[in-house]
């Protein structure tokens, strides 16, 4: 596998499952990314105003308190240009619809593999 490294990049994984962000983190631990960690929707809408160097956000689409796509629209009223990756166990034309609407740029669907997650860094990140 290909070793990428993004050093002085900055990401935003919102994720309220403790083990999906473990396994994302572990996946990018050897990228040089500086990973911020968001359990819900309102965190991760207050972590992109305090850090305007986030280049990408992985945004679970079902969270506690605002759920993603309620999130990314919020996000987008401030940080349009910032690629949004859904992260969706519920894969449908009308999960995908409600993702696009929301403003989300790309989705990726649960279970998340390796190669997966390291081609969104590839395809949303410019180094």
């Amino acid at each position: 596998m290909e070793q990428l490294h993004y050093n002085g990049h900055t990401i935003l994984v919102a994720e309220d499952d403790k083990p999906n962000f473990e396994y994302i983190r572990n996946t990018f631990r050897h990228t040089g990314l500086t990973i911020l960690h968001a359990v819900n929707g309102q965190e991760a809408i207050d972590c992109c105003r305090d850090h305007p160097e986030i280049r990408l956000i992985l945004m679970d689409g079902r969270m506690p308190v605002m759920t993603g796509y309620d999130a990314t629209r919020e996000i987008r009223k401030f940080r349009p240009e910032v690629p949004i990756v859904v992260l969706t166990a519920y894969v449908s034309s009308t999960s995908i619809r409600e993702a696009v609407l929301s403003g989300c740029t790309d989705y990726l669907a649960k279970p998340i593999g390796t190669e997966e997650l390291l081609t969104v860094l590839k395809k949303w990140l410019v180094v």
